[in-house]
């Protein structure tokens, strides 16, 4: 019998996803093998062999891929072969799987039957747009009442923004998203988490006590609980008593994740007095301070002072008109410059101005 020289077969392993170990469709392992059949009948039919004949040439090559974690097959692929012939097999490219075999071809010359290949895979971990959680700690303040809250990167709505303006926070971790933006794991003092916040409506602080927020306000003391301190590790620097019933400029102010805001303190001459809970004061419209009910009566007792209509020293009268004349402070201003002032109105109700408390007794 004339010899046929043995043809030469590329079996390229198709690119389908399977899942939990589901190989090829029988209908795929059916075409494949119809296919590998009508080669073998051309073939024995140029070679006028018997089917017996063919039967022992035929040799079964097995190609399977494997999930090595987990110890089991994801595919598995079966092709009939003659001895001699030259097989080249492809991996497959599978959804949620890497490949980890270093040869992602393989080439073989079929030399006996149940040859068995194998490409091994690992899983991979699916792609999370805003990365990897990276702890963090820092303590922020919402600055920004624009910025809402999330409950995840699906982007759920948990909390607005403008509730949860002027509080302070733990960042304990942080997303490095791919948009661009990073966003903050909030919690408060009590471990109660708020949701993720974008860092722009925030601003960091050194410590619980939040963020500096200028805030140039002249703040009157009108209460003798409270002292100030050096610190927010609470070391005192001025007694309750020696601040009472006086202005100052409250330069800044922070937020604690205490839940209180305390305020910086500096007099007229720029002397820093601490930080005050802001629960020990009131804010005034200017360097006045608040005003004070006050009621008593005064005397004015000299002629060299004036009064006046406001507190840009706009001149209302001189006290030589005045002078050994009684009347009723009604209420009075601690003013930042160290005077008190009071507010006078005569026996008819008629106000007389705003004089300082050394022109009377």
């Amino acid at each position: 019998m004339k010899k046929v020289a043995l043809k030469k077969r590329l079996a390229s392993i198709l690119v389908i996803p399977v899942i939990m170990g589901i190989g090829m469709s029988t209908t795929a392992k059916a075409e494949e093998t119809n296919e590998a059949m009508n080669e073998v009948s051309i073939s024995d039919s140029l070679e006028s062999k018997s089917s017996a004949d063919v039967a022992e040439e035929e040799y079964t090559i097995e190609v399977q891929g494997w999930d090595l974690k987990e110890g089991r097959p994801l595919y598995r692929d079966q092709y009939k072969a003659k001895k001699g012939e030259e097989l080249v097999y492809h991996a497959r490219v599978l959804d949620g799987y890497r490949l980890i075999t270093k040869e992602s071809t393989k080439k073989m010359i079929v030399k006996e039957n149940e040859t068995f290949i194998a490409f091994d895979y690992e899983k991979i971990k699916p792609e999370k747009p805003e990365g990897n959680y990276i702890a963090d700690g820092r303590y922020v303040t919402v600055t920004n009442k624009n910025y809402n809250t999330w409950s995840n990167f699906s982007w759920k709505y948990r909390q607005s923004g403008k509730d949860l303006l002027n509080q302070t926070f733990q960042a304990k971790g942080r997303y490095e998203h791919k948009n661009g933006s990073t966003y903050l794991s909030l919690y408060d003092a009590n471990g109660k988490w708020y949701g993720y916040i974008n860092e722009k409506g925030v601003k960091f602080g050194e410590g619980k006590q939040g963020a500096y927020i200028g805030y140039n306000q002249y703040v009157t003391i009108t209460s003798k609980g409270y002292n100030t301190w050096s610190n927010f590790s609470w070391k005192t620097r001025q007694s309750a008593s020696t601040i009472a019933n006086k202005t100052y400029l409250a330069k800044g102010k922070y937020h604690h994740i205490n839940g209180s805001t305390y305020l910086s303190l500096y007099d007229k001459q720029g002397k820093w007095y601490g930080y005050i809970n802001e629960k020990a004061g009131k804010v005034g419209k200017g360097q006045e301070g608040v005003y004070i009910a006050d009621g008593r009566k005064v005397k004015v007792a000299s002629k060299n002072y004036n009064t006046w209509s406001n507190f840009a020293w706009k001149y209302r009268q001189s006290t030589k008109n005045m002078y050994n004349k009684t009347y009723t402070a009604r209420g009075r201003y601690q003013h930042a410059n160290g005077s008190t002032f009071y507010s006078l109105y005569d026996t008819k109700g008629n106000w007389q101005g705003y004089i300082n408390a050394r022109a009377v007794k």
